[in-house]
């Protein structure tokens, strides 16, 4: 699982994945690609594969993580 941190247009907006096809669908419908990086499974890959800290900028949207877990019970705050 990983929470990411979205900032466009000075909104910071934050979102939990738990399964890579949920971010690789979110890519598609909501932030898309750019040249540099390649479609939108290169794009998700990448974010993905960030580390905690980390941040991409994909068409003026800045996306880092804020937080990894293998266990997303951990994250969601589960007991």
């Amino acid at each position: 699982m990983i929470k990411i941190n979205i900032k466009k247009d000075g909104k910071i907006t934050t979102k939990s994945f738990v399964k890579k096809i949920d971010l690789t669908s979110y890519v598609l419908d909501k932030i898309g690609t750019d040249h540099n990086i390649g479609n939108f499974t290169d794009c998700s890959n990448k974010i993905w594969n960030l580390n905690v800290g980390q941040s991409i900028n994909v068409r003026d949207i800045i996306i880092s993580i804020s937080g990894k877990s293998s266990d997303h019970n951990s994250m969601l705050g589960a007991k």
